[in-house]
C-alpha cells in the first residue's frame, strides 16, 4: 500500500512538472517598459535584477535599431537548441531546450531604444537551479553579439 502511494506522489510530481516545462510562464513579455522579475529560485539572469547574484550587464546597442536587432538574432542562430517564439520591434522571445532532458528555458530580450541598451532576461522553467546555465547562456550570447558588425 505505501509502495503505491509513493508511486502515485512520484507520478503527480513529475506530471506537474512535465506541465510547467511545457507551458510558458505567463508573465514573460514587456510590461511597462520592464522585462518579468525573476523569481526567488537561482535559476536565471536578467539585465533589470536588482540581486547581484542574478544580474547581468546590458549590452550597447549597435549603429541602430536595426543593426542591434540584427546582431541578437545573429547571436541566436549561432547557439544551439532554441526556437524564436515571438519578436517585434522591441522584442524577442526564444526558448531554449536541453537535448537530453527537454528542459526549457526562457530567454527574452528587449530593445529599449530610449537608453540605447539591449535587456536580456533568462530563466529556466522548472528546477530549484540552473547550475549557472542561463548565465553561462548570457555570457556566450554576450560574445556573439559583441563579435556581430
Amino acid at each position: 500500500m505505501l509502495a503505491a502511494v509513493v508511486t502515485i506522489i512520484i507520478l503527480a510530481v513529475v506530471a506537474v512538472m512535465v506541465y510547467q516545462n511545457l507551458t510558458p510562464p505567463s508573465q514573460l513579455g514587456l510590461h511597462q517598459g520592464r522585462l518579468a522579475a525573476l523569481a526567488s529560485t537561482p535559476n536565471g539572469v536578467s539585465t533589470m535584477a536588482q540581486d547581484s547574484d542574478k544580474s547581468v550587464a546590458p549590452l550597447n546597442f549597435k549603429a541602430d535599431l536595426k543593426a542591434t536587432q540584427l546582431a541578437a538574432l545573429r547571436a541566436f542562430a549561432h547557439m544551439p537548441n532554441n526556437q524564436i517564439i515571438e519578436r517585434n520591434e522591441r522584442y524577442v522571445h526564444a526558448v531554449f531546450f536541453s537535448p537530453r532532458m527537454g528542459f526549457r528555458d526562457d530567454v527574452e530580450l528587449y530593445f529599449d531604444q530610449q537608453n540605447q541598451v539591449l535587456h536580456y532576461r533568462s530563466q529556466s522553467r522548472v528546477g530549484y537551479s540552473d547550475m549557472g546555465v542561463n548565465r553561462q547562456r548570457y555570457q556566450r550570447f554576450a560574445e556573439l553579439y559583441t563579435e556581430a558588425p
